[in-house]
């Protein structure tokens, strides 16, 4: 009988209130408030929430359901402020996908502004822009501020706009340049920048000014809703001593000025350029020369192809350059030995072989310069190379790795998803058996499952289909991707 009673004991509701909110905190403001039916020990918990997530998207009908969303969403928001009980709330999300009075959601933000929210995000489905209020402009307690749609934005004539904000994201709509100037160099707080911005061709240059003393990872987002020959240009002036992060993702190669980045580490150029591009390739080289103090850096393909197009003529040193990231397809090849002879101090190397398109021998493969870039001599310890389908330019760029990498420790080789098991183990024995290569080492197999010798996993989702193998000391590792396909 007494074990009877301990396994139907309800040890949860017996849980302090604040242990409560805090497990409830994990699910919408719209399933706590549900668990008030569930007993009297749980009619008031949900008034102490100090987590508030308002998404209309739950309150629309069940699949095989007819009609528009269900209504009371306002009714159920005002509800829920008017009856938690603390004067300070963490978080404020609210996720409004269809129309709603725009009183009501100014009173909204301003109650969880009153309430001391730290973090609050916002996103408004409506057809215009809409203006946020004043005291949300001005809030001491607010340290993450998301703005997931075009809100019209002002930035108060006093120069200061969210004064302890640290993370800061926004989503900007054909912006106005007298915004783009003024909005990021008026948040004296700011640590983190995410910035969203879709861009069309009409209207002047869009110019972003990113100028902070204490920004140190910003992410710069810019579409363009036009067509793929589209006209539309942008300019970015950043001035960001402390900034550690970039991020520049574009369909289009803007004009980039840097000044002082002295603390810059880790850099992404995920920027579109092509054939048909009405962008002088240049601009990338001179946006590499101004990043040239980066230890990190990770180039799309799009920015391969604009180097490649303008590297005759000269290329940056990238002296300080310790981990290089690269995505190659048809073009690239020319410019690949040219960026490791320019990184001197290179240690790790990737290379994302991206084949979409069918496209003839002399336009892809490995070309061997006539100097071997010194980084591989001396420097290179790590090689991993993705996307491997078993073509003979693959095998000659391993070859190559292989031969002049006097110092390399680790090799990894992701098979693309569409390799067969049959086709991967003929082209591992094509890899190993390489008597140039190997020296007659052979087959010499060392079992590392799902794992390099170091014990620290490559890649989440990834597992070892076949042995690890010792090449002059160098351990090669080939692996398959068992969840997405190396594309």
């Amino acid at each position: 009988m007494q074990n009877q009673t301990e396994v139907k004991a309800d040890r949860i509701s017996a849980l302090p209130d604040s242990v409560l909110c805090h497990i409830l905190s994990y699910l919408p403001t719209k399933n706590v408030v549900a668990t008030s039916i569930l007993a009297r020990r749980w009619k008031l918990v949900w008034t102490s929430l100090q987590k508030l997530y308002f998404d209309d998207r739950q309150s629309r009908r069940l699949p095989g359901m007819m009609g528009d969303p269900m209504p009371r969403f306002e009714d159920f928001v005002e509800r829920v402020l008017t009856g938690t009980q603390p004067t300070n709330i963490t978080t404020f999300f609210m996720h409004c996908s269809r129309p709603v009075d725009l009183s009501s959601f100014h009173l909204w933000v301003c109650s969880a502004v009153r309430r001391n929210a730290r973090e609050i995000e916002l996103y408004l489905d409506q057809n215009h822009r809409v203006e946020l209020p004043e005291e949300l402009y001005v809030s001491p307690s607010v340290e993450v501020l998301k703005l997931m749609s075009d809100f019209l934005i002002k930035v108060p004539a006093g120069g200061t706009c969210f004064p302890n904000v640290k993370i800061l994201t926004v989503q900007l709509e054909s912006p106005e340049n007298t915004l783009t100037e003024k909005l990021f160099c008026s948040c004296p707080s700011l640590e983190e920048l995410s910035i969203q911005a879709y861009l069309n061709d009409e209207g002047p240059t869009t110019k972003f000014v990113i100028s902070s003393s204490t920004l140190k990872r910003c992410t710069l987002w810019v579409a363009t809703e036009g067509e793929m020959f589209t006209q539309a240009e942008y300019k970015v002036r950043i001035t960001t001593p402390s900034l550690e992060r970039l991020h520049i993702m574009s369909d289009i190669f803007g004009k980039f000025l840097v000044h002082d980045l002295n603390s810059l580490t880790d850099v992404i150029l995920d920027i579109v350029y092509g054939e048909w591009s009405r962008v002088d390739p240049n601009r990338s080289i001179q946006l590499l020369q101004q990043l040239n103090n980066t230890t990190s850096l990770t180039v799309s393909y799009g920015m391969l192809c604009a180097l490649d197009h303008a590297y005759h003529k000269w290329f940056p040193a990238l002296s300080h350059l310790q981990h290089l990231e690269v995505a190659v397809r048809a073009i690239g090849w020319a410019v690949l030995p040219v960026i490791l002879s320019s990184s001197v101090h290179l240690q790790s190397l990737v290379l994302r072989k991206q084949s979409r398109f069918a496209v003839t021998e002399e336009q892809f493969g490995w070309i061997e310069g006539d100097i071997v870039p010194n980084c591989l001599l001396e420097h290179v310890k790590k090689i991993e190379i993705t996307g491997v389908e078993g073509d003979e330019d693959e095998l000659i760029l391993v070859e190559y790795l292989l031969k002049y990498s006097s110092v390399l420790e680790v090799m990894v080789i992701f098979f693309k998803g569409s390799v067969s098991k049959l086709e991967r183990r003929d082209i591992e024995r094509s890899i190993l058996q390489c008597e140039r290569i190997l020296g007659g080492v052979g087959e010499n197999f060392l079992y590392m499952p799902s794992s390099l010798p170091d014990g620290d996993n490559i890649v989440e989702g990834v597992s070892v289909f076949s042995v690890h193998a010792c090449v002059y000391g160098i351990v090669v590792a080939f692996y398959m991707k068992t969840i997405a396909s190396c594309n």
